[in-house]
């Protein structure tokens, strides 16, 4: 091989190198199909490739709703404005909106939760990312997991650029600390995991035990229903978010729980076991356009409670 072969192979090998390098890092970038919409006037959210997050920029810097360590949306939030992220608030503490808080490290926000999601920091998910960590994978070798610096009870209202942000620990539905976010000068509510839309809800699943409660998810809901507020978009936790559509999202999913635990309420008291009803079970045709991708969860959620809580 000549020299000029030799270089070109070096060089060849080098920029092979750099992309490898470059490629493996997934720790820089969001997972392939994330975008970003427009919500309202200064509220965005990044959608799709796992759960969903927002931020919303005022004049005196940015708030972001719920992040995930497997999707940095830190640069689609560069792509609108370069204002500190000065607050950071989690729907609740289930790793896919709960972990991402390293990406924003260098503008310290104060993380903010209910006092029931630091718990669930401390009892599951920081266990659980900790142990990911000691496997060695990418994403959790060189990244912490700071849980809220603050945390509050029930209602938290927060006056920032001009927008107040009412945040609210709705009680116990999909998980123990389910928190929304009431935005009224934009005309928006994040619901985290509380609303999903045109998917099956997943069962807040952790360490082989289910935390969603069915009863309390439709009470959540129908509360919220009830307190008939000038909303226009309901931002879901996981989904495609339907901006201006308004309460009925809301209803649908309230609705959803109702009807498909009726359903397979039919089929415990036909005497039908689980496994039966993981095969045979029929999504009512309101639903049936849903991606089936989590239906088998979410039936073992209703089984399982109504076997258990006679629901």
């Amino acid at each position: 091989m000549t020299a000029r072969a030799r270089k070109l192979v070096l060089s060849a090998a080098v920029v092979l190198l750099a992309l490898g390098a470059r490629a493996g890092d997934s720790s820089a970038q969001s997972m392939p199909g994330r975008q970003m919409i427009q919500v309202a006037k200064d509220v965005y959210t990044m959608t799709a490739a796992g759960s969903n997050a927002s931020f919303v920029v005022t004049d005196e810097g940015v708030l972001v709703f719920d992040s995930d360590i497997r999707n940095n949306d830190l640069p689609f939030i560069r792509k609108i404005t370069d204002k500190k992220i000065v607050y950071l608030f989690s729907s609740h503490a289930s790793g896919d909106h709960s972990t991402g808080a390293w990406y924003f490290r260098e503008d310290k926000p104060v993380y903010i939760g209910t006092r029931d999601q630091i718990r669930g920091y401390y009892q599951v998910e920081l266990k659980e990312f900790n142990e990911r960590k000691a496997q060695g994978l990418p994403l959790y070798k060189a990244a912490e997991l700071p849980p809220p610096s603050l945390g509050f009870d029930s209602n938290m209202t927060l006056v920032f650029g001009g927008l107040t942000f009412q945040a609210r620990a709705e009680g116990y539905g999909h998980t123990s600390g389910d928190m929304t976010m009431y935005i009224p000068q934009r005309r928006v509510m994040f619901m985290g995991d509380l609303l999903n839309n045109e998917l099956h809800p997943g069962q807040a699943e952790a360490g082989g035990v289910f935390f969603a409660n069915i009863q309390g998810t439709i009470d959540i809901l129908t509360r919220i229903i009830d307190r008939k507020l000038p909303v226009d978009t309901y931002v879901p936790g996981h989904g495609p978010v339907h901006v201006g559509r308004g309460v009925a999202d809301v209803v649908d999913q309230r609705d959803y729980f109702v009807l498909m635990r009726d359903e397979v309420a039919k089929m415990v008291m036909a005497g039908k076991t689980l496994d039966q009803i993981l095969k045979e079970f029929t999504v009512p045709q309101r639903f049936a356009h849903y991606d089936p991708g989590r239906l088998p969860g979410i039936l073992r959620l209703f089984y399982n409670q109504l076997i258990e809580r006679g629901l």
